[in-house]
């Protein structure tokens, strides 16, 4: 039996998300082992600064210092760091026997330094293993593809970032533009809108504005944006959901609670998160690569506020050139555009139609076949 590493690295949700949604599809569609693998729990030293300092840069919102580096890095002289980075951080004794043990024949990476892993491993002779990156944004980046000789292929987003890839000198026949992965488990099981709304205790007579403000960092960044959306008093029910971020969550229904808003439903971590895409007009959000995907496919219009800038502002360039979504920056602008978006109502109409030109993301599948014939 095949045997498939898939690996991903927890600087962020997107990674581990995208790395779920094909572990899954594979174990249930194709005669393969598989073993789903957070590289980031078999960190050194040098790995677990490195993801404590990533996260205290987006909890504290340092934009530039995080936007900087992304910028300094996309380039070939600096990027040449980014093996030995890999090295420093991750390599040690448990994360090698972990993966020896196991003996993958093709790896699936969803983070850059899962990828460099595997190559210095193949390049040692401890395992034989074929190579494919998933590139989980929406702009192609020097540290993804530093290692392109040594990998096998690279799954991107679109056309667009094939085109990039290829201009910075990556072989085309390893680009499979496939789209990013979605959870196709949860597709499959959409309800009928009665259902949903009788779930959230909604009526369905308004617009619904679905508004991700959770963080995995903890950061309360989104939290002046969600008090100034619901004292617009719009006519339109609001799902604030909060992640994983208890904090947020709690200072949030106090915030509802103390002001008696009756059209504002805040919710913690939720595993219903397409339900809600498809019973709502518009989805706040920033734009990171796995939750504007699920946008895309579930064909619902974004407003994107700031993320952290590096490769979620090339994403928000992708969603505002194609007219999928607007985006704002500050709390000024985000009032200004909601108020703007309820009295034209065909700014909302105008993103629809153009969400609906897009065909059906099938990512997981494609990738299911490039495996089997593998």
């Amino acid at each position: 039996m095949k045997k498939i590493l898939i690996l991903y690295a927890d600087y962020g949700s997107g990674h581990k998300s995208i790395a779920e949604y094909v572990a899954k599809y594979l174990n249930d569609h194709n005669k393969v082992e598989t073993k789903l693998l957070n590289m980031t729990d078999y960190g050194n030293f040098v790995g677990k600064v490195g993801l404590k300092l990533y996260n205290w840069v987006l909890i504290h919102r340092h934009e530039r210092v995080f936007d900087m580096a992304y910028e300094i890095m996309d380039h070939k002289l600096t990027s040449i760091l980014n093996s030995h980075i890999s090295k420093q951080s991750y390599d040690n004794p448990s994360l090698r026997k972990v993966i020896t043990d196991f003996k993958p024949d093709i790896t699936i990476s969803t983070h850059f330094f899962c990828s460099n892993i595997i190559s210095y491993y193949n390049k040692l002779n401890l395992i034989k293993s074929k190579i494919y990156t998933i590139i989980t944004d929406y702009h192609s980046h020097e540290l993804w593809i530093k290692n392109a000789q040594n990998e096998d292929g690279f799954i991107v987003a679109n056309e667009l970032v094939k085109e990039e890839l290829i201009k910075k000198g990556v072989n085309p026949k390893k680009i499979f533009p496939y789209g990013l992965p979605l959870n196709i488990n949860a597709l499959e099981k959409l309800e009928d809108n009665q259902t949903i709304y009788k779930r959230y205790n909604l009526t369905g007579k308004k617009d619904i504005y679905l508004f991700f403000g959770g963080s995995s960092s903890g950061s309360m960044y989104y939290y002046d944006y969600f008090k100034t959306i619901c004292n617009l008093n719009l006519n339109v029910d609001i799902i604030f959901i909060c992640g994983k971020n208890q904090k947020l969550k709690e200072k949030s229904d106090n915030f509802i609670k103390n002001n008696n808003f009756k059209n504002v439903l805040v919710l913690g971590y939720s595993t219903d998160v397409l339900n809600l895409m498809k019973i709502s007009k518009l989805v706040i959000t920033k734009p990171g690569g796995a939750t504007l995907t699920e946008c895309l496919e579930m064909k619902v219009p974004m407003l994107l506020v700031p993320g952290v800038g590096g490769q979620e502002k090339y994403n928000a360039r992708f969603i505002t050139k194609r007219k999928y979504g607007l985006k704002v920056r500050g709390c000024y602008a985000f009032k200004r555009i909601l108020k703007k978006i309820q009295a034209k109502t065909f700014i909302i109409t105008n993103m629809q139609e153009k969400l609906q030109e897009l065909d059906n993301n099938q990512a997981v599948e494609k990738i299911n076949e490039l495996i089997s014939q593998n």
